[in-house]
């Protein structure tokens, strides 16, 4: 299918309410001596659609119908990366169709750039209030017909009507056992309360800062002689194992935010 470049993504966005669709070129005026049609990264592609059919035949079916995934962020991304590398492989139950970002420049875009998800920046510096800004992130949402929002370090809090359109398909990730060590500062909290194991939480976003329904949790051991810079490194390793399991619970329909706003398992 050929259309004008302006009309791509909205046929793009039309078709893929029906089937998996891709932009995969581009018509560009011939140039005198060149080749009719240019292939590139052509082995790439085929040597990634053979290993994605072995590990499929040992690891179990391939899904088709996958949720469409925006993962916000504000930097460096290293939650992001962690949900690239599990939502790419052919058992999981998302697909990221979408990276936003707060502020431009940050690793994170690069490393969706990286892995081919289209990018936008939305600078909050630029709207006048909470609202405002989360208008336009919910425009550029329902632009790529996003179902689940993930937030991988994502600096801003997300303002009421916003969090209740979306209720129960954000996600979050917390960098302590909720409802434990709420707010900012949570390694400084552990450290100081001398508790002997933290953790990370991944739950679904509510208008109280940390205080949605729990999807899931890993604990962390705190160890003698910790600082806050060393547990945290500790922390982060556990959340790049935690979000994308609970990403691929609730894609898959295993959890749901219920009655009251707890969680029911399917």
């Amino acid at each position: 299918l050929v259309v004008q470049k302006e009309l791509a993504q909205q046929v793009l966005k039309d078709v893929q309410k029906h089937e998996a669709a891709w932009l995969i070129g581009k018509v560009v005026p011939l140039q005198k001596g060149s080749a009719h049609v240019k292939v590139h990264n052509l082995l790439q592609a085929l040597q990634a659609n053979r290993s994605l059919s072995v590990h499929s035949h040992i690891q179990g079916k391939i899904q088709t119908n996958k949720v469409k995934v925006a993962v916000l962020i504000s930097g460096t991304g290293t939650n992001l990366e962690a949900l690239i590398n599990s939502t790419k492989k052919p058992t999981s139950f998302a697909e990221i169709v979408l990276v936003v970002s707060n502020k431009a420049g940050v690793e994170g875009l690069r490393k969706a750039e990286r892995a081919g998800i289209p990018t936008r920046v939305i600078d909050h510096k630029q709207y006048g209030s909470r609202t405002e800004f989360d208008s336009a992130v919910d425009r550029v949402l329902e632009e790529f017909s996003v179902e689940l929002i993930c937030l991988a370090g994502f600096m801003r809090i997300l303002s009421g009507p916003f969090v209740k359109k979306w209720e129960g398909k954000i996600l979050n990730i917390h960098p302590s056992l909720l409802p434990s060590f709420k707010g900012a500062n949570a390694h400084k909290l552990v450290l100081e309360a001398g508790v002997r194991v933290t953790g990370c939480t991944v739950h679904f976003v509510a208008e109280e800062v940390d205080a949605g329904a729990i999807i899931f949790q890993e604990a962390v051991p705190v160890k003698i002689g910790d600082t806050v810079e060393t547990l945290s490194e500790r922390v982060k390793e556990a959340e790049h194992r935690a979000f994308p399991a609970a990403l691929q619970l609730v894609a898959s329909g295993a959890v749901q935010v219920g009655e009251a706003g707890k969680i029911c398992w399917k």
